[in-house]
């Protein structure tokens, strides 16, 4: 890695990758440019801008811009201390990085953490009418027809094992 006063940029083939990072920033923006240089290493290949249509480079800022932010803030270190130290201010000091990115973070495990309790509350929502529907005595004579049909129709191999459990309860 080298500094200097021009555009930050990196240089990289299979093996190893060289940065240029611009001295005259501040250590949050130093440590943006470098996080992201190091996602254009991780995630591409060749050169950028040489020949590439501009649809593709826009592609690849992207995903070095998202991945950068994954880089330098990772989940696992970040949430805890994200919870810990509410603080946009805090956090810009401990992690060093610009505060758009930060507030981008936190918004992403926010999404993530939203997603996920939804997700779980399906499931179990799920798995609860799953379990309370496919008890004996508490379904249709006519679903159980349908269910051997589908038996019949798809081999008892194919069925999950609460229908195949209900049926073999039924028989009983």
């Amino acid at each position: 890695m080298e500094y200097y006063k021009g555009e930050s940029d990196c240089f990289y083939d299979d093996d190893c990758a060289m940065m240029w990072l611009n001295e005259e920033q501040s250590i949050e923006d130093l440590r943006s440019d470098f996080f992201h240089e190091m996602g254009h290493f991780i995630d591409h290949s060749g050169k950028q801008g040489e020949g590439m249509p501009i649809s593709f480079e826009k592609l690849q800022e992207t995903q070095a811009h998202w991945l950068s932010i994954y880089l330098s803030m990772p989940r696992y270190i970040f949430e805890p201390i994200m919870n810990e130290h509410p603080n946009l201010h805090s956090l810009k000091d401990i992690f060093q990085m610009p505060e758009p990115l930060i507030k981008e973070r936190i918004r992403i495990i926010r999404q993530q953490n939203t997603m996920h309790f939804q997700f779980l509350r399906r499931k179990a929502f799920e798995e609860e009418s799953i379990n309370h529907t496919l008890q004996k005595g508490k379904v249709y004579k006519t679903t159980i027809q349908v269910l051997k049909q589908l038996e019949t129709q798809v081999g008892k191999e194919n069925l999950s094992y609460e229908i195949k459990n209900l049926l073999r309860r039924d028989r009983w």
